[in-house]
Parts: C-alpha cells; structure tokens; sequence
C-alpha cells in the first residue's frame, strides 16, 4: 500500500497537498527528496485535450484514408463514405465514432489514444489521494472516503476498457465464447459502456468532494455551484442511462427495433457529449484558477550501498 511509504498532509499555510516519508530523518545525511509539484485538475485538462487531440487526428485521417474508399448500395441507392457506415446502420445515425472504425484509421488512432487514457487514469489516481488527504486532515467525511477507494478502482477498470474500441473492431467477425457468440459490433460497444459510466462515477465524486470544500465555480456562490453540480450530475447520469437502455435495446432486439426512436437519441447522443466531453474543460480550468497544488515528496526507503 502507498500509505505505507507515505504520509500525505497539507499544509495550512500554503494551502497545498504534499506528502510526506515516514521516518526520514533530518540532518546532513539524509537522503536528497525528488519533489513534483502536480496541479491535479491540469491534468484533467491535458486529458480532454488528448482526447479531442485523437478526435481531431482520428477525422483527419479517416476523410483522406477510409471513407474515399468507401461505398454501399441501400434501397438500390449508391451510398459513399459515411452513408455506409455500421454504425449508421445499426444505430441509424453516425457520431465521432465513425472516424475510428475502419483501417487504417483504427490502428493510427490507437496509437495516439493512449495520451488521454493514461493522463486521466493520472487524474483519477492523484485525485483520489487528495480526497484521501482531505480525510486525513478533517475535511471530508471517513465513510465517503471509503467509497471513493471502491469507486477508485472501478473508476479505473471502466476507462481503461474504452481501449476495447481498438481491439474489437465492427469489421470484425463474431466473438466466440464456449457457447455464446457476441457480434463485433456489440464488443465495440462494451467499450464504450465502460468509458461512459467511468466517467458518471468521475462526475459523482467531483461533486461530492465540491460539497465539502465549498468551493464557487467561476461567477456561482458556493451554494449555487453545488446546486448546479447536482444539476450536472443527474443529467449526465440520466443521459448515460437512456443511451445505454436505447443502444442495448437494439441489440436485444430480433428486428434492432430501439425503445427510443433513433431520432430522439441521436440528440440524448450530441447531449452526452457536450456533459462529458466538453464541460469538464471547463471544470478542469476553474480547478487550476482555484485548487491548491498537489506537492509529492519522493524518498527511497534504503540508502544506496
């Protein structure tokens, strides 16, 4: 356990969250610290920037690479590029997804992707220590702590899952296991389920940490900050919920027949993505502005022989 080597403070008068090592000694002969000053939400910034960074990449080589070559025929109609797309003809409409869903755009963008996937698994972990400090300190409750240590490892297993979108391509034939096959286009989708509430469960700690440090965002009052929080929160939530119950329909279903009209979702779609894709940029910068900064101390235990 990290805890074992560590002991993570704050400092009251600078406001900043450092750890510290248990048993270093003062004195001359005491071991040379590494130090890293980390400003928590800046990481959550370079994430959303990675992510929109492969976004960004992902369209560019999908409209020079994949879609000029691409073309169907529906309803004895001539269809090119993103008219032929699964996911438009599973789903009936395309989001961002597309530009990563056929090669070589896959693999290239599989290359890039791990810039926001591990820079927000960074995010999740050091914010979780300055929770963990928070508690140590008096500042946030023992008992919620503890939830967010379970909440912390799911937290991390679900993003780490949207790498699946790269492993289990819709061009792919059907996943076999023992007696259960799974479409490709399902498995692609799995991948995203995880990303999506990962980042549900991101938004409910964020919002239960903001309670207690009663913290104004931009312009808000404390009070109205956490207000509009909760706000966030059940719409995000609710957004993940009904995306999740419409896509799963279809699959459930014989005919891919939704409970939700295609029509409709395709607006809780662009919804979700302006909650969690590009809301949280500006949660991350109001973070910066306003959080004190993590300081870490490095020791190592035994002195070089």
């Amino acid at each position: 356990d990290l805890h074992d080597f560590i002991t993570v403070s704050k400092s009251k008068e600078k406001m900043s969250y450092q750890a510290v090592p248990l048993g270093a000694a003062d004195g001359p002969k005491a071991p040379k610290p590494t130090i890293l000053t980390i400003q928590v939400e800046k990481l959550r910034l370079i994430a959303y920037f990675g992510f929109w960074g492969f976004v960004a990449f992902s369209v560019i080589v999908s409209k020079i690479t994949v879609f000029p070559n691409m073309s169907c025929v529906i309803d004895g109609v001539d269809k090119f590029g993103a008219d032929c797309t699964d996911l438009k003809r599973v789903f009936g409409f395309n989001n961002i997804c597309i530009n990563w869903d056929y090669a070589p755009s896959v693999q290239l963008t599989g290359m890039v992707y791990p810039i926001f996937e591990y820079s927000f698994l960074l995010y999740i972990l050091l914010d979780y220590y300055q929770i963990k400090n928070d508690m140590l300190n008096g500042i946030f409750p023992a008992q919620k702590a503890k939830l967010m240590k379970t909440m912390f490892w799911i937290k991390v297993v679900l993003v780490a899952w949207f790498r699946m979108i790269f492993i289990c391509k819709v061009t792919d034939g059907p996943i076999t296991i023992g007696a259960l096959e799974i479409p490709a286009v399902v498995a692609h989708t799995l991948g995203f389920y995880g990303l999506q509430w990962g980042l549900v469960l991101v938004a409910f700690e964020n919002v239960l940490y903001l309670k207690h440090r009663k913290q104004g965002m931009w312009c808000f009052s404390p009070e109205s900050t956490v207000k509009l929080a909760y706000l966030y929160l059940t719409l995000l939530a609710s957004l993940t919920a009904l995306k999740f119950i419409w896509s799963a329909s279809i699959f459930a279903s014989e005919t891919s027949t939704p409970i939700i009209p295609n029509s409709v979702a395709r607006y809780f779609d662009r919804g979700w993505m302006i909650l969690a894709a590009v809301c949280p940029i500006f949660f991350a910068l109001n973070g910066m502005k306003k959080d004190p900064p993590m300081v870490i101390t490095i020791v190592n235990a035994d002195v070089r022989k």
